[in-house]
């Protein structure tokens, strides 16, 4: 679907269910759904599984506390050197944008039919493959908590202005503006 506001073409996302075969191009659904228990006896009661996560440099991680923003994608980053992570903590469902890491480029972003927007539950989490494009979170409910994985210098990268077109460097943070470069705001359809 397709409209215009203010002279600029609007397209919109339409949310998809969020399955572990749908997000397989993007990264993984951190769930225990799907996963082989290790044979690790920690206590009586107490499975354990695996997910991978990946860095070339040290990990740390950013809390954020987020207000309802407008559901409207006016960016598309990647990270090079780590799988990145989005956990949402007090078991609230979030909406998740994302391009595969090798997405089809129109005018330098992923063309359209490439963004996939996902509703992802609560009770688990994505951990986005490197170079997976994609926009931070989109909480539902105001102060909505997130964990996500970073390193030192995607965090400074990421402190840079956010309002800028670009921002393309040496931090781990390739973010590019799609009205900028495509033309069109791109918006999120919630069921």
């Amino acid at each position: 679907m397709a409209t215009v506001d203010a002279g600029v073409e609007v397209k919109y996302l339409t949310v998809e269910p969020l399955t572990n075969e749908a997000f397989a191009p993007f990264g993984d659904v951190l769930s225990v759904e799907g996963r082989e228990r290790l044979p690790i006896d920690l206590y009586e009661g107490v499975d354990v599984f695996r997910a991978d996560f990946e860095t070339s440099r040290p990990m740390e991680f950013l809390l954020t506390r987020n207000k309802v923003r407008p559901f409207h994608v006016r960016f598309l980053e990647r990270h090079m050197e780590l799988t990145q992570a989005f956990i949402s903590l007090g078991g609230r469902s979030f909406v998740q944008v994302v391009a595969a890491p090798g997405a089809r480029l129109e005018n330098d972003v992923p063309a359209f039919d490439e963004i996939k927007a996902f509703m992802v539950p609560g009770d688990v989490a994505t951990n986005m493959y490197r170079g997976t494009w994609h926009e931070p979170p989109f909480g539902l409910v105001d102060d909505q908590c997130f964990l996500y994985t970073s390193h030192a210098d995607l965090t400074e990268g990421l402190g840079a202005d956010r309002n800028a077109k670009d921002s393309i460097g040496e931090k781990d943070v390739d973010k590019r503006s799609i009205t900028e470069h495509a033309g069109y705001e791109l918006r999120i359809a919630l069921p």
